[in-house]
């Protein structure tokens, strides 16, 4: 079982790991680690968000592929939470990059930059509405 404080530090390590990357000006060329590191980054925060907000126990855990369609993330995510509707398409999206980025060819940057990007927004609003910076 995963504790709240679990969470929140490997949410910090991968944000550190995709920090580094983006600071060596690798995102080309790391694009399959940043996929797979934004992936977990989010799915980590998420469960630190639900612990923060009382919504799950300790052994509850959160899977990326809950995230292949917003469907499936609604039929396993079937409890409310704040701001599940903004939170579910960003998570969607970063699995679609997820697939996208880790299997097949090498992609064009802004790919990257999208993944980069859906997890700062998800962060972002978390941050807001938990009331703390992460």
């Amino acid at each position: 079982m995963t504790s709240p404080q679990e969470h929140y530090k490997n949410f910090k390590q991968f944000q550190e790991d995709i920090n580094e990357k983006i600071r060596a000006n690798l995102l080309l060329e790391r694009q399959k680690i940043i996929g797979f590191t934004v992936s977990e980054a989010s799915t980590n925060l998420l469960e630190y968000y639900f612990h923060k907000l009382n919504l799950i126990s300790p052994g509850f855990q959160v899977n990326h592929n809950f995230f292949s369609s917003e469907k499936r993330a609604e039929r396993m995510l079937d409890f409310e939470f704040p701001l599940k509707t903004k939170i579910i398409p960003i998570l969607v999206k970063i699995e679609e990059l997820r697939d996208l980025l880790c299997y097949g060819k090498e992609k064009k940057v802004d790919k990257v930059q999208e993944g980069l990007t859906a997890l700062q927004k998800m962060k972002e609003l978390i941050s807001q509405k938990l009331g703390e910076e992460l």
